[in-house]
């Protein structure tokens, strides 16, 4: 049996701009997702099945694909299976397979397959459940997970390229980006608070996309990135994520989630990612989970209990 995991994300700086190519931070979480491939020596008839498993133990998708060769371009083509539903999580996986397969064609020959996922994180999160799939398979199949990305989910690439390397990424495009090791001296004095509900990123981008969006914008983002990441003064990042926080308000014309929520709240905040759900970055102290906990806001956690 293969063993695969990659990490989940979390986008510190750059959200939106970073499609603009802005230098953006983006950082590992400790939870990711596993998959565990078994091969059947099934020849008469090849079939793929996969089961995905949550956080909590149950299963949230099971389907079954047959592998089958292609007499148009004699590559192995995956098809739903005819007992399975064909819905929006078989062809998004059909198409990253697929994908696979044209880009390895030696990738899926000759066996039947068993795949099972498990996600270490809640699925309403946004950590990463799709990206951490795309870079699994692209380590099964040894392919280009960017490849993989653009047949299915789409957006910027700083996921895939924090899956794949596993660390701190400094990301610009799929052609541009390097580790990093990113190490604040006040880490403690950060929080990650979930705003209990999830965030649909790609109706962010296509919105963010409609936009015209300056280099002048694009470059004070960066400048921030640049900033933030040898920050060493707790007050000075504050004044930073403050900084980012205005920009991208003015840029998708929304308030920052403090004014919309936090308005009391005497630390910085900052949305990661898309604005609006998700998580969001607390500068604070040892009394913030309370804060926030009286707020509602009972997912709060430490940045040593959720960065890896």
């Amino acid at each position: 049996m293969n063993k695969f995991f990659s990490h989940g994300k979390l986008l510190i700086t750059g959200e939106y701009v970073v499609l603009d190519q802005a230098l953006s931070l983006a950082i590992p979480s400790v939870f990711g997702q596993h998959m565990h491939v078994e091969e059947l020596n099934d020849l008469e008839t090849r079939i793929l099945s996969w089961r995905s498993i949550a956080v909590d133990g149950n299963s949230w998708y099971e389907g079954k694909f047959t592998i089958q060769e292609d007499p148009l371009s004699g590559l192995n083509a995956l098809k739903h299976d005819s007992n399975s539903q064909n819905h929006d999580i078989g062809d998004i996986l059909l198409r990253i397979l697929n994908k696979a397969i044209q880009l390895n064609p030696d990738f899926l020959s000759n066996k039947s397959y068993h795949i099972e996922t498990k996600l270490d994180f809640n699925r309403s999160w946004g950590l990463g459940s799709s990206s951490t799939l795309i870079c699994n398979i692209a380590k099964w199949a040894e392919v280009d997970a960017f490849e993989l990305s653009k047949v299915s989910f789409g957006g910027s690439g700083y996921d895939i390229a924090v899956g794949m390397l596993g660390g701190d990424v400094l990301y610009r495009s799929p052609s541009m980006w390097e580790g990093y090791v990113f190490n604040p001296p006040f880490k403690e004095q950060i929080f990650f608070v979930h705003l209990n509900k999830k965030q649909n990123s790609r109706e962010g981008i296509n919105s963010y996309k409609k936009k015209e969006v300056s280099k002048k914008i694009v470059d004070s983002i960066s400048s921030i990135t640049e900033k933030m990441i040898s920050c060493k003064d707790f007050n000075e990042f504050q004044k930073l994520i403050e900084e980012h926080e205005r920009i991208i308000a003015n840029v998708i014309e929304k308030n920052p989630v403090k004014l919309n929520l936090f308005s009391d709240y005497p630390y910085a905040i900052k949305s990661l990612g898309a604005w609006g759900g998700d998580f969001i970055l607390a500068c604070g102290d040892s009394k913030s989970p309370e804060y926030f906990h009286n707020k509602g806001f009972k997912t709060v956690i430490k940045y040593k209990d959720l960065i890896k």
